[in-house]
């Protein structure tokens, strides 16, 4: 199983305890008729999604307090999501029917359209649904087990940058390197608190979901929309990418890592990130980092690989050698390579869309 994780935020207990018996997950997306405009929020969340793999482990963090839920559900290969009824391009494509419905819970008022309800708070009349699950069990012995947020910062703050889980302000849900996983994984085992009561709700799966395939997506990356699009259809997928650029079966998928110093806003992160078993600093650091580019790329796009580089050899200057970072764009203009330092030359490099395997050899 990859040594990779989900650190997911709820709010109340009554919801915790009704996806760690169902072993479901799903974030609440805004329905607008369906519509996925050039600034929604609905690829990026999807993107967390399709990083996971059959294995990857599911936290929850609600109230200072750390859940172990369980153990993803799914493919091996490719995103280990699920659709769930057809109100989004994905789910359209497959048919997919509608499985899980949470618009009968107290919490919620339904609407007309299965699936689709609005959250029981004064003056929020926003549409929601569900269009695509997580699906995860437990065969560890582990679901429910509960530690309280601090144990795991204590052990976060021997490192001196920030890592997804202690970066994870305003956001509900982010990957996990393979050493946060290994960090709460020993404290989950070691803790003497369950929190997991069971639930009185009814939701129930109602048929089998139909699992995320790669036909159901893009045939290839200058198809996406949005530079969003893209990363999430590469995680999904990463037949899309080259071959220099794809990860092994057992490597670790990440998003939006923080390749920075700590900044009261505004860190650096980068789009992709893959973990290998040749872990640096105990698996908080990773070992290939792909910028993802949705436009031709120059100066400006090359450089702030060079940032990502100049940190790096700041904090693992022993272990920069194991380090690959590639721009993955269009196309470059004239001259881009010359952007960067001849430090770095041996770790950065430039990959276009219309690069194939025989032109690699190269690097």
């Amino acid at each position: 199983m990859p040594n990779s994780g989900f650190f997911i935020t709820l709010y109340d207990i009554d919801t915790l305890n009704l996806y760690l018996d169902r072993g479901i997950y799903s974030f609440l997306m805004p329905y607008n008729k369906g519509i996925i405009g050039p600034r929604s929020n609905h690829y990026p969340a999807l993107a967390d999604y399709s990083c996971g793999r059959e294995g990857t482990h599911v936290f929850f963090f609600m109230k200072r307090k750390i859940v172990y839920g369980g153990q993803l559900e799914g493919s091996k290969h490719y995103g280990a999501y699920y659709l769930n009824g057809t109100y989004f391009p994905i789910g359209k494509t497959a048919n997919a029917p509608l499985v899980w419905d949470e618009s009968k819970r107290t919490i919620y008022d339904a609407t007309d359209m299965p699936g689709i309800f609005t959250r029981r708070v004064q003056d929020d009349k926003k549409e929601r649904c569900q269009p695509y699950l997580i699906r995860f069990s437990d065969t560890l012995g582990l679901r429910g087990q509960t530690i309280s947020s601090d144990d795991l910062y204590f052990e976060l703050g021997s490192y001196p940058y920030p890592l997804p889980s202690n970066a994870i302000q305003n956001m509900s849900f982010c990957t996990l390197t393979p050493g946060e996983v290994d960090i709460l994984l020993g404290l989950m085992e070691k803790s003497r608190e369950n929190i997991f009561k069971g639930t009185k709700e009814t939701i129930q799966l109602e048929g089998d979901p139909i699992p995320f395939k790669p036909e159901y997506g893009l045939s290839k990356g200058e198809d996406a929309t949005t530079e969003s699009h893209l990363e999430t259809s590469v995680l999904a997928n990463p037949d899309l990418l080259p071959p220099i650029l794809r990860p092994k079966e057992d490597w670790t998928l990440c998003r939006q890592i923080p390749i920075s110093p700590f900044k009261p806003s505004q860190m650096d992160r980068a789009d992709i990130t893959y973990y290998s078993d040749d872990k640096i600093r105990e698996g908080t650091i990773p070992n290939t980092i792909i910028e993802l580019k949705y436009r031709d790329s120059g100066k400006a796009e090359v450089e702030q690989l060079v940032r990502y580089g100049k940190w790096l050899q700041k904090i693992v200057p022993d272990e920069l050698d194991k380090i690959s970072l590639y721009l993955y764009a269009p196309s470059f203009k004239r001259n881009s390579d010359s952007y960067i330092p001849r430090e770095f030359k041996a770790n950065i490099k430039l990959v276009s869309f219309e690069q194939k395997a025989k032109r690699l050899e190269d690097f």
